[in-house]
């Protein structure tokens, strides 16, 4: 609690995992100061200060990248289904990197997260710094009146935000000054062809996986590729079973072991695994509930985890990129062992042992030579871990709100919430994500340079062969290759894809 409160008064600060409920400041009332020219999402045209009155309004400030704020979509999906016209969720991008303010990148996240209520992009912050806003995530409700009801600070406290908007609710119509007319609204129809935001790629000696992320699906393919099988039924769940009926939510990371195929299921806070030869999905890690923070090597499947993002296999051990813990984490694939690695649960950038050392929603890894690298994108960061002593260095990167494009000094360049990492030929590879670009780090030199420029939120990248990098672009819904010696990007065909359903 007082790390909490500590980090509550911080500047935009994106870092909190519980809730609290807080009574408005100050007697907020009126009209919402909606921003002019502010870019809208999800309706066919701008709401107006007029198109909220008389409605309880709950107000969702994100910004893109947190996963603190992903964790709340679901809660805000249930709300929505629940209260239908007598609540308007409208989601405030309040962003902390630059990218995040382009439209283009969200609707990138409206698509990958299939957010159906309006969002706008709070120019200037002024909804932030009317409300008093001082942490992602944060909702305020509103009554009809435009008066705040009830602050809640983080995520985690469902059954307080459904209790307080319920009694907002009831209270209205017992004045009877609720208003439930439709307003213009306009989801987003998603694309059942080809693939929806895929998040990672892995690469075997035989195959190419990728996971459909924005289709709760994963796909094999062969080098050349054709679509092989395709795990999931497409609908989101936690099913395990044959390839078809089996269901994932959001899958990410993915890594090959012998006949397996390992697959971080985000949504769901589990590790599956896919028996190449079956196509039989299990899982191996979690127990289906999220949860921040855990201690020591437990039986992999009592354990709840918290949104695994990336995965590396290095001889028997499966390092998880635990971005909601901030951590990383170890699966003993000869023991069904699972616990943190490193990192306190703290988020930061904090070298050391990995004991103490802390991480920022880590996401992706590489792994060469007893160093297993890890990308840290809240601090837009390249970090090692030293397998053998347990060191952890940091390579590339700053703090929390330290981020751009700058190559040079490895010391002193920057990314942009960087997601995914690669080794091959001495380098490494970075998908730098909300800078649309691969950067490369040559340790030779300590130098990073810029690969590739003009892709779209990159999300992952493997090896194709020694020339070639594999990349997931997210937001461009399609698999390109890069030439690692010249940059050149083609788009990746991947032939025999059915729709997703």
């Amino acid at each position: 609690m007082l790390r909490m409160i500590r980090w509550i008064w911080l500047p935009l600060l994106a870092v909190l995992c519980v809730s609290v409920a807080l009574a408005p400041k100050r007697a907020l009332a009126g009209a919402v100061p909606l921003p002019p020219g502010a870019p809208w999402f999800n309706v066919s045209r701008p709401l107006t200060p007029n198109d909220l009155k008389g409605r309880v309004v709950l107000l969702d400030f994100f910004t893109p990248g947190c996963i603190n704020c992903v964790h709340m979509l679901p809660d805000m999906a249930r709300l929505e289904r629940e209260f239908g016209a007598r609540l308007l969720i409208l989601g405030v991008n309040s962003p902390k990197f630059v990218a995040s303010q382009r439209s283009s990148n969200i609707e990138g996240f409206i698509q990958r997260y299939d957010i159906t209520h309006p969002v706008l992009t709070d120019k200037g912050m002024t909804l932030w710094n009317y409300y008093g806003v001082q942490a992602w995530p944060t909702l305020v409700l509103l009554n009809g009146q435009g008066g705040v009801v009830q602050q809640f600070i983080g995520e985690g406290d469902y059954r307080g935000i459904r209790a307080a908007v319920l009694q907002t609710i009831e209270q209205a119509q017992r004045t009877g000054t609720l208003v439930t007319t439709p307003l213009p609204l306009k989801p987003p129809i998603l694309s059942r062809i080809g693939l929806l935001q895929p998040g990672k790629v892995a690469v075997d000696a035989r195959y190419v996986a990728v996971s459909d992320s924005g289709h709760n699906r994963v796909i094999l393919l062969n080098h050349a590729g054709k679509v092989l099988r395709v795990f999931g039924s497409g609908v989101p769940g936690a099913r395990d079973g044959a390839a078809d009926v089996a269901r994932f939510d959001g899958p990410q990371g993915l890594a090959f072991v012998g006949g397996a195929l390992y697959v971080a299921d985000t949504g769901n806070s589990l590790i599956r695994r896919i028996d190449l030869a079956s196509g039989v999905v299990s899982t191996v890690a979690g127990d289906g509930r999220r949860v921040f923070g855990g201690s020591g090597m437990q039986p992999a499947r009592s354990v709840p985890l918290n949104s695994p993002w990336g995965l590396e296999a290095v001889g028997d051990v499966l390092y998880v990129a635990m971005a909601g813990d901030h951590q990383v984490w170890a699966l003993d694939l000869r023991s069904d062992r699972i616990g943190p690695y490193a990192g306190t649960g703290a988020e930061g950038i904090d070298d050391g042992s990995r004991q103490s050392a802390s991480f920022a929603q880590s996401s992706g890894f590489a792994y060469h030579a007893g160093t297993l690298y890890v990308a840290d994108p809240e601090s837009s960061a390249v970090r090692a871990i030293d397998l053998k002593t347990g060191r952890v260095r940091t390579l590339i990167g700053k703090g929390l709100f330290d981020f751009g494009l700058r190559n040079g000094r490895a010391g002193q360049a920057l990314l942009q919430h960087d997601q995914g990492l690669a080794w091959q030929g001495g380098k490494l590879y970075i998908a730098d994500t909300f800078n649309n670009a691969v950067r490369v780090l040559d340790p030779a030199n300590d130098q990073v340079s810029t690969l590739a420029a003009g892709l779209k939120q990159p999300g992952g990248l493997a090896v194709l062969d020694a020339g070639t990098l594999l990349v997931a672009d997210t937001d461009a819904n399609r698999i390109v290759t890069i030439n690692a010696a010249n940059g050149a990007v083609t788009p990746w065909p991947i032939h025999g894809l059915p729709p997703a359903r």
